[in-house]
C-alpha cells in the first residue's frame, strides 16, 4: 500500500515541480526580454525630472493672475573662459551672486545666493538665448522668510557665443487671481468637443451593431436552416437586384449631385442663419443623400435573398427528387462562379498583395478573366452537392453567425489608434476622423457584447412564444427584445464613457478632441497648461462614470 501510493503520489510531485520551474524560467526571460533594471528610476538625475515634472502637474495653470514682478539681470557665459569667475549685483537694496557665472554643458552647476527679497516671494530664473526673442525657465525659487535666496540650477541647453548672454531673475511681488485662463477656457472648449464626439461616434456604432447583434448570436442562428437551392439563387440575384437597387437610387439623387445644380449650395446658404442647428439639418441631408444608393441596395439584397428563399422552399415541396437534384447542380455551379467573381473582384478592388498588377484595368475584362476558374469551383462544389440528399438543409444560420464574429473580432484587434491614424488620412485632421474610428470600434464591440447578451436570454418566453407558432421575426420582437433592452441600455452608456478615454488617445494622432491639445502642450513641454487637460479629462470620467453606474443600477 505504501508503494503504490507512493507511486501515485511521485508524478504529481514532479508535475507541480516542472510547472513551478516553467513559470520561473517564463518570468525570468520576460524580465530580460522587458529590460527591467530597478538601477534607473535610483539615479539623481531621473529622480530631480520626474520631481520636476511632478511640480510641474501640480501647479496647473487655471486662473489668470495680475502679477507686479521685480526684475534682475545677470550676466552668464557659455562656454566658461580660462579664468571662472562670479557676477554679483545690487539693485534696490537686493544683492545677488552667482558662482559661477558661466556654464560649458549642461552638466554644470550654477548656484544663486541673495538677500534683501520680499519675504516668502515666489520667483523664477529666466534665460533669453543670444540671437532669439523666446524666453526659457530655468529654474523656480521660494525666497524664505528673512528675506535670502539660495537655488542651485542646471542649464537646459548651451548657445555659445562670444557676448554675455543674460539670465533674469524675476521677483513675483503681487500677484492677484483676475478670472480662468486661456488655457481652462480651451480645455472646457476641448472638453466638450470630445463628449460630444464620443456620443455621436456611440449613437451610430449602436444603431449599427443592434441589427448585427441578432445574427452573431449563436442561439438565434444555429435552427436557421436553407435548401442548397435557396442560397444559390439568392447569390445569383444579388447581383442583379442589389445592382439594379444601387443605380436606381443614384438615378433619385443624380439631379441633386449633378454639377449643374446648386440645390445643395443654396440649402447650405438659407440655413446658415441657423448655424448649429442649420449646420445639422444640413448634415442630415447630406448624409441622407449618400445613404440613399446604399439603402436601396441593401434592400434589393434582401429581396434577392428573400426570392431566393421562397423559390428554394416551392422547389424542395413540389418537385421530385431527381429534379431537385438536377436544379441544385445548376444553381450551385452558376451561383458558386458568381460568388467566387464577386469575391475576387473586392479583392482585385483592394488590390491586396498588389495583384492588380497582374489582372487588366476594366471590370469587364476582369470579370473575363475571373470566369473559368469561378465554373471550374462552382463544378466542382456542384458535384458535392450530388453527395448529399437532394432535399437537405443546410445551417446557414451558422455561416452567417461564424462570419459576423469574425468580423467582430478583427475590427476589435485593430486598435482605435491605428483607425483614428487611417481615417486622419482619410478625412483630414480634427474631429470628425476621431467620430469615424469610435464609431467603427464601438460597432464591433457593442455587436459582441449584445450578441452574447442575446446568448444569455431565458429560453422559457422563447419556447413559449414558438409554441403559438410564431415566426424567427415574432420571436425575437416578443420574446428577445425585452429581456435584452436593460442589458442594452446599460452598454451603451457604458460605451459612451469609454469612447470619451479613448477619444483623448486618438486626439493624439489629430483625431481631435482634447487629447489633440494635450499632446500639443506635452510636446511642447509646456506641462502646466498639460495638467489642466488631464484634470478636465479626470472630472469628465469620474461625472460619466457615476452617471453610467446611476443609470445601469435602475435599468438593470
Amino acid at each position: 500500500m505504501r508503494n503504490e501510493k507512493r507511486n501515485g503520489r511521485s508524478p504529481q510531485w514532479w508535475k507541480t515541480a516542472v510547472i513551478l520551474l516553467v513559470i520561473f524560467l517564463l518570468y525570468a526571460y520576460g524580465l530580460q526580454v522587458t529590460r527591467v533594471n530597478l538601477q534607473e528610476p535610483l539615479e539623481p538625475r531621473r529622480q530631480e525630472n520626474l520631481v520636476s515634472l511632478i511640480r510641474s502637474f501640480a501647479q496647473p495653470d487655471l486662473f489668470a493672475y495680475e502679477t507686479e514682478t521685480r526684475r534682475m539681470a545677470v550676466s552668464l557665459r557659455m562656454p566658461c573662459p580660462e579664468q571662472v569667475r562670479g557676477s554679483q549685483v545690487s539693485i534696490e537694496g537686493r544683492e545677488l551672486l552667482m558662482v559661477p557665472n558661466c556654464a560649458s554643458t549642461t552638466q554644470d552647476p550654477i548656484t544663486i545666493t541673495g538677500s534683501g527679497f520680499l519675504p516668502n516671494a515666489q520667483g523664477l530664473i529666466a534665460w533669453t538665448p543670444n540671437e532669439t526673442t523666446s524666453t526659457r525657465r530655468v529654474a523656480e525659487f521660494k525666497v524664505g522668510a528673512d528675506g535670502q535666496i539660495e537655488t542651485t540650477f542646471t542649464m537646459p541647453d548651451i548657445r555659445p557665443s562670444e557676448e554675455p548672454q543674460t539670465l533674469e531673475i524675476v521677483e513675483v511681488v503681487d500677484r492677484q487671481i483676475v478670472g480662468l485662463s486661456d488655457t481652462t477656457y480651451e480645455a472646457l472648449d476641448k472638453i466638450v468637443e470630445t463628449v460630444l464626439m464620443a456620443l455621436i461616434a456611440s449613437t451610430i456604432g449602436t444603431l449599427i451593431s443592434i441589427p448585427l447583434s441578432f445574427v452573431a448570436a449563436r442561439n438565434l442562428m444555429q435552427n436557421v436552416k436553407t435548401p442548397i437551392t435557396s442560397i444559390m439563387i439568392g447569390i445569383i440575384l444579388f447581383p442583379i437586384l442589389g445592382g439594379l437597387a444601387f443605380w436606381l437610387g443614384q438615378l433619385l439623387i443624380g439631379p441633386l449631385l449633378s454639377e449643374d445644380s446648386t440645390f445643395l449650395a443654396s440649402l447650405q446658404t438659407s440655413l446658415e442663419s441657423l448655424r448649429f442647428v442649420g449646420n445639422f439639418i444640413f448634415v442630415l441631408f447630406e448624409l441622407f443623400v449618400l445613404l440613399v444608393p446604399l439603402t436601396f441596395g441593401f434592400f434589393g439584397a434582401l429581396a434577392a435573398n428573400m426570392v431566393g428563399s421562397r423559390l428554394g422552399e416551392l422547389v424542395i415541396r413540389q418537385l421530385p427528387e431527381t429534379t431537385t437534384r438536377i436544379l441544385n447542380f445548376v444553381t450551385t455551379l452558376v451561383g458558386t462562379a458568381v460568388l467566387f467573381i464577386l469575391i475576387a473582384l473586392g479583392v482585385t478592388w483592394i488590390n491586396l498583395l498588389g495583384i492588380r498588377e497582374f489582372l487588366p484595368e476594366t471590370p469587364q475584362a476582369q470579370i473575363t478573366l475571373f470566369l473559368l476558374p469561378g465554373l471550374i469551383l462552382g463544378l466542382i462544389a456542384a458535384l458535392l452537392t450530388l453527395r448529399v440528399p437532394a432535399k437537405y438543409h443546410y445551417p446557414i444560420g451558422l455561416v452567417v453567425y461564424n462570419i459576423t464574429r469574425t468580423i467582430f473580432n478583427a475590427v476589435r484587434s485593430i486598435e482605435p489608434l491605428m483607425m483614428g491614424f487611417v481615417f486622419v488620412v482619410w478625412v483630414g485632421l480634427g474631429p470628425f476622423a476621431g467620430i469615424m474610428a469610435l464609431t467603427l470600434h464601438s460597432m464591433a464591440d457593442l455587436g459582441k457584447l449584445f450578441s452574447e447578451e442575446v446568448e444569455n436570454i431565458d429560453q422559457g418566453p422563447v419556447e413559449a412564444i414558438t409554441a403559438t407558432g410564431a415566426n424567427q421575426v415574432q420571436r425575437i420582437v416578443y420574446a428577445v427584445v425585452p429581456q435584452i433592452t436593460p442589458h442594452y441600455i446599460a452598454y451603451i452608456f457604458y460605451r459612451w464613457d469609454i469612447n470619451v478615454r479613448l477619444s483623448t488617445i486618438i486626439g493624439f494622432v489629430g483625431g481631435g478632441g482634447i487629447g489633440f491639445v494635450l499632446q500639443r502642450n506635452i510636446n511642447q513641454l509646456l506641462y502646466t497648461r498639460a495638467s489642466v487637460m488631464v484634470i478636465a479629462i479626470a472630472i469628465v470620467v469620474i461625472v460619466l462614470d457615476n452617471i453610467s453606474a446611476k443609470v445601469r443600477s435602475r435599468i438593470i
